[in-house]
């Protein structure tokens, strides 16, 4: 494979399912946190192609097939008085970074938020350098915030502890 080999980017389908779920699959297990998957591809199908899309996948494509994912979707902000694009996960296999396609998956997600005119928010891990550095590059505001996440575990014994 070329380095100038081009990466085509295409809004994900209904039959795409199960190789989201592998790509999910793959970031989450980069990140060390397989364990974290509770997506089936029976859920993907129905929670992002049926009848009300929850969320919204783009897929990135060179000569060797799907070799990253950007999946998106859209949110209301009270403060800013409107809708806004909240990137979910981007991720690119091993095989295929520093080819283009991270920055063509997010150029895709530019062009979407444009049309729209809507901004893009999204998280990411606090020492997760090269991201941030390509973030940055891309003319992103890097801020400091804490991200707090109750598991439903954590809520449901917050619950039973205040009927007490």
């Amino acid at each position: 494979m070329t380095a100038n080999s081009p990466v085509t980017v295409r809004e994900a389908t209904l039959q795409d399912a199960s190789e989201i779920l592998a790509l999910i699959k793959e970031l989450a297990a980069f990140e060390d946190l397989s364990n974290a998957v509770a997506m089936d591809e029976e859920r993907l199908r129905e929670d992002g192609f049926g009848s009300a899309p929850r969320f919204h996948v783009l897929l990135a494509e060179d000569v060797e097939g799907v070799v990253g994912y950007l999946s998106y979707m859209i949110r209301y902000s009270i403060w800013g008085g409107g809708e806004f694009i909240n990137l979910d996960d981007i991720y690119v296999r091993e095989s295929a970074r520093g080819r283009g396609a991270g920055l063509a998956l997010m150029r895709r997600l530019a062009e979407i938020a444009a049309a729209r005119k809507m901004t893009v928010r999204w998280e990411l891990l606090v020492d997760n350098l090269p991201a941030r550095k390509f973030y940055t590059m891309l003319g992103a505001t890097i801020s400091e915030k804490l991200i707090a996440r109750w598991s439903v575990e954590t809520v449901q014994a917050l619950v039973r502890d205040g009927q007490d």
